[in-house]
């Protein structure tokens, strides 16, 4: 019962994170502003991968697949090498007038959310370890 509570906990944690990206993606519309051409790109790179996380996770919780378990795992760790990345770029383009700081916040706590859906798909994934 209480790995159904865990799992239930992550769900719900991925949905609160999902809504503050759609908060923070509807307040840049409202403000008539949105990201560099290359920080969007960045964060469709982090879309990819969290969708591919999610594959993964999926599998792995469906089939309780060891294989895929493992697989999201290195997909988790490039998510948080790219949000690393992510990050470190930001503050380049901020240096170098790319990147407007009212845009910034928002990139940034984006890309923070979306790592902590990562963590939260990650941690549904190793209940599957208590039943194999």
């Amino acid at each position: 019962m209480s790995t159904v509570n865990h799992t239930i906990s992550d769900l719900e944690r991925i949905g609160d994170y999902s809504k503050n990206i759609m908060e923070y993606a509807q307040k840049l519309k409202e403000q008539g502003t949105t990201f560099s051409e290359i920080a969007l790109k960045e964060t469709m790179v982090m879309e990819s991968l969290i969708g591919q996380l999610y594959e993964k996770i999926e599998i792995a919780y469906t089939e309780t697949s060891e294989t895929a378990l493992e697989a999201a795992y290195d997909i988790e760790e490039n998510i948080d090498i790219v949000t690393e990345t992510m990050a470190q770029n930001h503050v380049e383009r901020l240096n170098e007038g790319v990147c407007k700081l009212d845009v910034g916040s928002e990139f940034l706590a984006m890309t923070s959310d979306s790592e902590r859906v990562a963590d939260h798909l990650i941690n549904m994934g190793k209940v599957i370890r208590l039943y194999s």
